[in-house]
């Protein structure tokens, strides 16, 4: 033994490339080693029993195991969550805590707007909700229904009709399942009118638009004076019989100095004079300016031109009463001129240049004028007055 060591100091370049070689051929699996160990002081002693390393490596693993099952578990749900693209395409405007608007477009209804010119409303009632107006489609309401449901966590049980235009109901056709109410009033002019208003509204905004879209009547049991719940507070309703149309439903909330009026309240689109009076409408507004709101919700929402700093006529009671008043102003002015009906439609005190600009002037503006003409003739005749001084 002493010899061979003895050698081995004497000599050890013999010893040296092979021990080199040996070094290069053990290293990738060593250093493979290294790398995967848990790290360590490599000088410390070994002051832990064997089995208590074990154990915490074991519960170390687990943790890690737990995680990532947790992640896939939580990947694999969103995974499964269908995806709600009516949240995206909803454009649910809140109010107060419990009230939102999908605000009708300023437009003429056509294929780019898909109909879907006046306002639908929501009321919370817990996680159920109230809507007032479903829209004009089948496809709109569904997407009204969808977009409640994910975007806002409300089911839509209840649906109220404001009056029997077709912009406004024939989304009627997508709650099965909840309450559909209106006036009386309401339900007899669907009746009567909606089979042609559906023609009407399908050929303006398109076929596409209106697929699927049936008549479905809601039921006559909405009156005047009623109360309706809600989170936000109790509604009074009121029904105007001889304004917009025939029957028109309004909700005003005292609490919360909030009136909603989707039939009564227009900003940047010509009022539609069709199955209404110009004196009935002119009446009503200020009728509800009285009750001084603060916000009104029409076919958009506004504040109310009473509030401080609040511009004149930036609200839609103060929109809605400039239009109308200007056009029985210039009737009355027309006639005591001693205009007749032939002449109404060149006459200048008519052209109403302030609202050119709003959809539906040259659709519905010379329409209204002749209409107006009819009504207000009678009444100046008689000797009748007209209080069309400006909401304050």
């Amino acid at each position: 033994m002493t010899d061979r060591l003895a050698v081995t100091r004497t000599r050890p370049g013999r010893l040296w490339p092979a021990a080199l070689l040996l070094l290069a051929l053990l290293r990738p699996h060593w250093v493979e080693a290294r790398d995967s160990a848990v790290p360590a002081a490599s000088h410390a002693p070994a002051m832990v029993a064997p089995k208590t390393v074990a154990g915490a490596a074991t519960e170390t693993a687990a943790t890690a195991t737990t995680a990532t099952t947790a992640t896939r578990a939580t990947t694999a749900a969103a995974e499964a969550t269908p995806p709600c693209p009516a949240a995206s395409a909803a454009r649910w405007q809140a109010i107060v805590p419990g009230v939102w608007i999908w605000p009708g477009a300023a437009q003429e209804i056509g294929p780019g707007n898909l109909g879907q010119v006046a306002s639908q409303i929501l009321l919370r009632d817990g996680h159920r909700a109230i809507l007032i107006d479903p829209g004009p489609s089948l496809a709109h309401g569904q997407l009204v229904r969808e977009s409640a449901r994910c975007a806002l966590g409300l089911t839509i049980t209840r649906v109220l009709d404001s009056h029997a235009h077709a912009e406004n109901v024939l989304g009627n056709a997508a709650f099965a399942g909840a309450q559909i109410e209106a006036s009386a009033a309401t339900v007899a002019g669907m009746r009567a009118r909606c089979p042609q208003c559906l023609a009407s509204i399908t050929q303006s905004a398109g076929a596409a638009a209106l697929d699927g879209t049936t008549v479905r009547l809601p039921e006559a049991s909405l009156r005047p004076g009623q109360q309706l719940a809600s989170d936000s507070g109790r509604w009074q309703m009121m029904e105007f019989s001889a304004a917009h149309s025939d029957s028109d439903l309004v909700l005003w909330n005292e609490d919360q100095r909030l009136l909603i009026a989707p039939s009564l309240v227009y900003q940047g689109r010509i009022p539609e004079l069709a199955q209404g009076s110009l004196l009935g409408w002119l009446a009503a507004l200020r009728q509800l300016h009285r009750l001084r709101p603060d916000w009104v919700l029409g076919q958009q929402a506004s504040r109310h031109a009473g509030l401080a700093g609040t511009p004149a006529n930036s609200s839609g009671l103060a929109a809605s009463h400039g239009y109308l008043c200007a056009l029985a102003q210039g009737v009355i002015g027309a006639l005591e001129l001693g205009r007749s009906a032939n002449e109404a439609s060149e006459a200048p005190e008519l052209a109403l240049p302030a609202y050119a600009s709003w959809a539906g002037h040259a659709e519905r503006h010379g329409f209204n004028v002749q209409r107006a003409w009819r009504e207000l003739e009678p009444h100046w005749m008689n000797g009748g007055e007209l209080d069309c001084a400006p909401l304050d």
